[in-house]
């Protein structure tokens, strides 16, 4: 069972696996184990969906992007890669633009703004942050009320 933490000092969620009533760090994940987040909000635009993890200081997102998703210029802290896993997507960051392909990736820096719109066609795109986007982390807490303290983020 996958777990948000949220501890008194310091909010920094983690994966875990509790295994016969021990608590350890999981090493394997399957996207379709982590919960589909589908509802448009701050960090999500209307038109894409988002599966994330966070492992170390790094968060991995699965998004999917549906046909003719604009999504408007923004900037974050982390640094983000994305890469292109199916469809085309047109990507801006700061003043270059680029169609990229499936195979292709594209690196944004802290504080750089970007944007993305997906065309006329479904987009699966890998995102990488490092570090993980605490707005993002505290989304992925919000899907799963407190229980004890303790935030389920699994699916």
């Amino acid at each position: 069972m996958a777990r948000c933490l949220s501890l008194s000092w310091i909010f920094y969620p983690i994966l875990i696996a509790a295994i016969d009533d021990q608590v350890s760090e999981m090493a394997f994940y399957h996207w379709l184990q982590l919960i589909k987040d589908v509802e448009p909000g701050e960090t999500l635009p209307a038109g894409m969906s988002r599966r994330a993890v966070i492992l170390g200081d790094a968060m991995l997102a699965l998004h999917e992007a549906f046909a003719d998703l604009k999504c408007a210029p923004h900037s974050h802290a982390s640094s983000q890669i994305t890469y292109i896993l199916k469809g085309k997507l047109r990507m801006r960051i700061a003043n270059e633009e680029r169609i990229l392909l499936p195979s292709e990736f594209a690196f944004v820096p802290p504080g750089v703004e970007h944007s993305i719109e997906s065309l006329d066609e479904y987009v699966l795109a890998l995102d990488v942050f490092q570090p993980y986007r605490q707005d993002i982390a505290e989304r992925l807490c919000e899907l799963h009320p407190p229980v004890g303290g303790v935030s389920r983020i699994d699916g």
